[in-house]
């Protein structure tokens, strides 16, 4: 519908919050605000002012939105009367546009530095965005301008890192299996560089809204994963949370700056140690309830540490769990898939897939197979998929 002599959607509760348009309410899509441009470029939190229209969280159920923010307001752009025609127009529909057109670019960059990688989860390049934008509005997210000003560079930057510095060491692809967890060690550079770790995740789909209540404060997260980094002296660090005070819906309450504890909102969590110490940190990733029996997929990115070299994939510890059946492992990168296969025999056999892909969840992996060929026996190779 048409709204007129308003900046934002005349629903919104006092200060502009809880204005975002339906469609921008997903848990799954990035949801971009549009900030004035940036002439001189970014300077600090100062120089990223939202533009008058754009509208901001919290979602009902107190989610973070928008995502992030990017420029879309006074933007020159071509027009229609002739080839030569343009217009200068402002909205979050022209915000949206340069976030997809960097988003592809960067997909591009990936693809040129791996030529036969699969495609990136939808939750990588959401993640991808949310971990390396620019502070907006104080430390950490905020309703207005979520998880701050995009930065194509220092995205660019990280997908490059992860190339050259390592497979698989700043962005991570990882089956988190219903019960199961994530746990990996990471370097820390020193005390001048955050260490910063998100993680991000496609949530399934919740139980269909109703127009029955109006402002429904359920929890449309389905599957809570949760972050945790744990210090060289034991400290747990937990991600960033927001008040959205869905209750008194208080503007001055929702303009507080983030704290930290355990969010049970967003599928999007982030952990920064602006103090981290140049020493060994542990990565957890767990998860409340039940994910099901097709469990969760989950990006993790990594910023401030130290890249880790790939082990040798040597097979090792092998052990004889049954009459017929043996265990053994391998050392695994965090995000790796690698696939167990067998042959029967030697000479001129193919090897066959052991049961399905394995996606490493620590950095030693067990398997335990079993020795049903011939004469009761089989032999074994673990290969890496990607």
């Amino acid at each position: 519908y048409l709204v007129t002599g308003v900046t934002r959607p005349i629903d919104g509760d006092e200060g502009g919050y809880d204005s975002i348009h339906p469609q921008g309410n997903a848990k799954n899509v990035l949801t971009v605000g549009a900030v004035s441009n940036l002439v001189s470029g970014y300077n600090g939190t100062g120089s990223v002012g939202l533009g008058t229209f754009s509208p901001f969280g919290p979602t009902d159920d107190g989610r973070i939105k928008p995502d992030v923010v990017a420029p879309g307001v006074d933007v020159w752009m071509a027009d229609s009367p002739s080839d030569t025609a343009f217009q200068l127009n402002s909205g979050t529909s022209f915000a949206a546009p340069a976030v997809t057109g960097s988003l592809n670019l960067l997909n591009q960059l990936r693809t040129s530095l791996h030529t036969n990688s699969r495609p990136w989860l939808a939750s990588s390049m959401k993640g991808l965005v949310i971990h390396t934008a620019d502070e907006a509005d104080g430390t950490g997210p905020d309703y207005r301008f979520g998880w701050g000003l995009m930065n194509t560079r220092r995205a660019a930057e990280l997908v490059r890192n992860n190339a050259t510095n390592g497979w698989k060491s700043f962005i991570k692809e990882v089956f988190l299996p219903d019960g199961g967890s994530i746990e990996f060690p990471i370097l820390a550079l020193d005390g001048t560089n955050a260490l910063k770790l998100t993680i991000c995740w496609t949530d399934p789909a919740g139980p269909a809204q109703t127009n029955a209540a109006i402002d429904p404060v359920a929890l449309r997260l389905v599957n809570d994963l949760d972050l945790r980094i744990i210090s060289p002296s034991g400290v747990t660090n937990f991600p960033w949370v927001l008040n959205p005070d869905l209750t008194n819906q208080s503007a001055t309450v929702r303009a507080a700056l983030a704290t930290t504890g355990d969010d049970t909102r967003n599928n999007v969590e982030q952990v920064v140690i602006t103090n981290a110490v140049a020493s060994n940190y542990v990565v957890r990733v767990t998860h409340k309830g039940s994910l099901g029996t097709n469990g969760q997929w989950v990006s993790l990115l990594v910023s401030g540490v130290q890249a880790q070299s790939k082990p040798p994939l040597v097979i090792s510890q092998p052990s004889v769990t049954a009459s017929n059946r043996v265990a053994f492992a391998w050392p695994s990168v965090v995000g790796q898939l690698y696939q167990v296969q067998y042959l029967n025999n030697l000479e001129g056999a193919t090897w066959s897939n052991w049961d399905g892909e394995i996606s490493a969840t620590r950095t030693n992996t067990p398997v335990e197979v079993d020795m049903t060929g011939p004469d009761g026996r089989r032999f074994y190779r673990v290969k890496e998929v990607e």
